[in-house]
């Protein structure tokens, strides 16, 4: 099971690697932590129901994250938490939005499911109070 917070963490610095880069290489090497029917779920104030299913294919996952609303310009995380249980692994993050001169602090938790050595789902919640939609 150490090795699930060891694929998550390795996940995510490539994902901030690739965010910083806006490279297609370090997007493609996202792939390999992926399972190709990954599933993502998001909640915040921006959606419009508890739970909406945003993507369901790693294709669709590592598009979005080539967004430019993701951009290592624009967008800077920083881990705060990261425990597992059973094979949930939970990453709690500060998130600064950087839009329009100001910066917006945020607290994001991720809920990633491990399976046969890659995330099969992500659970994602973003406490988006006082920053405007964009």
């Amino acid at each position: 099971m150490p090795d699930d917070v060891a694929l998550v963490l390795a996940w995510i610095e490539a994902s901030q690697r690739a965010r910083n880069s806006q490279q297609p290489e370090d997007y493609e090497a996202l792939r390999r932590f992926l399972a190709d029917d990954v599933q993502v779920k998001l909640a915040s104030a921006w959606t419009d129901s508890p739970w909406r299913i945003a993507y369901t294919s790693a294709d669709q996952m590592v598009e979005r994250l080539g967004a430019p609303i993701n951009a290592g310009s624009v967008l800077r995380t920083e881990n705060t938490n990261v425990v597992q249980a059973g094979k949930d692994v939970l990453v709690e993050q500060l998130s600064t939005i950087s839009r329009d001169g100001n910066d917006y602090v945020s607290t994001v938790c991720h809920i990633f499911t491990v399976e046969d050595g890659r995330i099969k789902r992500l659970r994602t919640y973003r406490n988006d109070h006082g920053i405007p939609a964009g």
